[in-house]
């Protein structure tokens, strides 16, 4: 894949032909091309993220662009370039926010001991609290596709933490369990969360409703047999 590309759902998308800066220039280490070491700079960047953010909600990661977001940030995108050398490295710094924010929501709730509670009880709160962040986040679901279709090992590995922190919290349940297979559990159960609850929030508040029921059910299915002894079934 083309520096400047971001391959979603399998296929490279290109730069935007209106917004060449959009492919060239060095990747680096890391998606920010200048990490920022005073206030300002770091403003200017949450500042470029928050305007991605919008755009990319309106309008998906293939129609947004480096000029957009520039301009939904109020700032020139030769600014925008000092920070980000393409669109993938915001995409991929977006990513990075929203792994780190639902993180933190997972740790909060391991901490008030999610994983002794009934398994049904911790999927249902589970999947609510990523119904909710998907809702607030209407970015969220274009970034993880885009992400997600990436061919940047860097950028796959980001969406692992989510799975680590699955993986760990079923390790609390059920430390019988081996840890090649509660890696699989993890990862069936965050893709297949996150594909049901970006279609629940397609669709309208009483539907939604009952199709987060029907995943929880299904979820808790899957996982009874390791991760839910009888006394808590």
């Amino acid at each position: 894949m083309r520096p400047g590309e971001v391959q979603v759902t399998g296929r490279p998308m290109a730069a935007n032909p209106t917004d060449a800066q959009d492919g060239p220039g060095p990747t680096g280490s890391g998606p920010v091309r200048r990490p920022p070491v005073q206030d300002r700079g770091r403003r200017r960047v949450e500042q470029i993220l928050d305007a991605a953010a919008e755009v990319i909600g309106e309008m998906g990661v293939d129609n947004a662009t480096t000029n957009m977001i520039a301009a939904r940030a109020s700032t020139s995108v030769g600014v925008l370039y000092r920070f980000f050398p393409h669109k993938r490295a915001i995409i991929e710094m977006l990513a990075m926010r929203y792994v780190h924010e639902t993180e933190q929501i997972l740790s909060r709730q391991e901490q008030a001991g999610i994983a002794v509670w009934p398994l049904r009880q911790a999927v249902e709160w589970v999947l609510h609290a990523l119904t909710d962040f998907h809702q607030a986040h209407p970015a969220y679901q274009h970034v993880y596709r885009a992400v997600r279709g990436s061919s940047s090992p860097e950028s796959i590995a980001l969406l692992d933490h989510t799975r680590v922190v699955v993986d760990r919290l079923l390790a609390l349940r059920a430390r019988h369990v081996l840890p090649q297979d509660r890696e699989w559990h993890a990862t069936t159960v965050v893709e297949a969360a996150h594909a049901l609850v970006v279609q629940a929030c397609a669709l309208t508040p009483d539907k939604r409703v009952r199709l987060i029921e029907e995943t929880a059910l299904m979820l808790t299915r899957y996982l009874t047999p390791d991760y839910a002894p009888s006394d808590r079934a």
